[in-house]
């Protein structure tokens, strides 16, 4: 596949993405428990960051909230194509370029998503949070987003796991592949001394 056509590829998969969130949210997503309430508001492609001085790029999508009257980004996306020979290795650079936006922008969550894995991170230790298998014109709906956004909503507000549950509906397909080619290479973007353990985390919590 050419270049121009693997371009085309990701802009698909990214308005995809977009045009689903776009729709959920437009139909309302709210969380409320006991005193707490978080209702998503927008979804905004190809928002602007200053990564460095004299520097900017541009996040693929950005899901924002209001909670107590404030309105924050909740949740960066970064999508890309699907590589079948060297998944790990692939993944890394975007990556750290989206842990590094989630930092430039102060937000908690943010996901990498090649049009069949959705990476779920957290900017707090152990990281990743849960992988998802989630096809672009098979099971990326609606429904999906919005289970998505309850359960950032509620894991930003308590430790139970009810709406979380809802994600297990998409279990990881090929486990194994991913324990030993995708999650080495994601480690790399964090502490080098916490790679072992954060793998042996990853492996026992997220699949």
């Amino acid at each position: 596949m050419r270049f121009e056509e693997l371009k085309k590829k990701e802009s698909y998969i990214q308005c995809e993405v977009y045009r689903i969130f776009k729709n959920t949210i437009k139909y309302g997503v709210k969380y409320s428990k006991d005193s707490y309430q978080e209702v998503f508001l927008e979804v905004i492609p190809e928002v602007p960051i200053k990564v460095e001085e004299g520097k900017e790029e541009r996040a693929d999508l950005v899901v924002f909230s209001q909670q107590y009257g404030n309105i924050k980004p909740k949740l960066i996306i970064e999508t890309k194509q699907r590589v079948f020979n060297q998944p790990g290795k692939s993944l890394v650079a975007y990556s750290k370029k989206v842990k590094n936006y989630a930092e430039k922008l102060d937000v908690l969550y943010y996901v990498i998503y090649d049009s069949y894995y959705w990476f779920l991170f957290s900017r707090i230790d152990p990281y990743l949070i849960k992988v998802l298998t989630v096809e672009v014109e098979k099971n990326l709906d609606e429904e999906f987003a919005k289970n998505v956004l309850m359960a950032i909503a509620e894991i930003s507000y308590t430790s139970e796991r009810e709406c979380f549950k809802e994600l297990d509906k998409y279990p990881a397909a090929d486990k194994e592949l991913i324990k030993r080619r995708i999650f080495p290479s994601l480690t790399k973007n964090f502490e080098p001394s916490r790679w072992n353990d954060l793998l042996a985390k990853w492996k026992e919590s997220t699949l």
